[in-house]
């Protein structure tokens, strides 16, 4: 976060010990509200929301105009007192990697497929999220699988991979096309085979759902995706990239 951006990391302080933080990031006109964490001992004095104060002023000066955030559901009434109204419920969901064939016409991106991913993960989320997908996708030990037709991409899922445990998202298809969602998760998890597999999924997502819990995957916890300012309004089928950064 400090590399992404480094303006929006903040840091609390009890005279001189550090008792919390919060990250910013800005994506044109949407912001975005994560690692809002203080430590137990300086919780209900206030600081919690000294944090959001600073990250929402950072976040404004740069334009922003709507920010969003993901909270546990018992920290709903804590954002909705400064603004921020519940959207949707994602469930945080847990498993392991298997092997599944795909139906749709799945292959492996390659560094040409770029900018029309990005371009895609904009029509979805609504700014430019390049300068967190790019090094992303860059990435080699990362895997990112695309569907597409008459050299259109029709859906893209990143797998963020690592020794212990992987990450699945940003995941973008459009409209009704949960049976690429679908397959893109399948050839994802094919060569995470021997990893825990983590990702987030909107609870309206059912026929996802329904997939992942068949082949033994479990809610961890449930969170709500709130806005402040205009709500981001789209119909794409969409995975977070994560919790942090949207």
């Amino acid at each position: 976060m400090t590399r992404l951006e480094p303006d929006g990391c903040f840091i609390l302080l009890w005279d001189s010990e550090r008792a919390g933080i919060a990250t910013a990031t800005s994506y044109d006109w949407i912001g975005w509200l994560g690692n809002v964490i203080v430590s137990e001992n300086h919780r209900r004095k206030g600081g919690g929301s000294l944090l959001i104060k600073h990250a929402t002023e950072y976040l404004t000066s740069k334009g922003v105009k709507t920010i969003g955030l993901y909270s546990y559901l018992d920290r709903i009434p804590f954002y909705t007192e400064h603004g921020f109204r519940p959207d949707s419920e994602f469930l945080a969901l847990k498993g392991r990697g298997f092997s599944s064939s795909t139906k749709a016409p799945v292959r492996e991106a390659d560094e040409g497929d770029m900018r029309r991913i990005i371009n895609l993960d904009r029509q979805c989320f609504g700014g430019s999220r390049s300068k967190v997908l790019e090094p992303i996708l860059l990435d080699p030990e990362n895997l990112c699988y695309v569907c597409n037709e008459s050299d259109q991409i029709l859906g893209f899922a990143v797998a963020k991979v690592s020794d212990e445990t992987s990450e699945i998202g940003p995941l973008v298809c459009g409209p009704g096309r949960d049976d690429i969602a679908v397959d893109l998760l399948k050839a994802n998890l094919s060569r995470l085979k021997t990893c825990k597999v983590s990702l987030c999924v909107p609870e309206k997502e059912s026929k996802i759902l329904i997939f992942l819990t068949q082949h033994g995957f479990k809610q961890d916890f449930r969170l709500a995706r709130m806005f402040r300012g205009t709500p981001v309004i789209s119909d794409h089928i969409y995975v977070p990239e994560s919790l942090e950064r949207g």
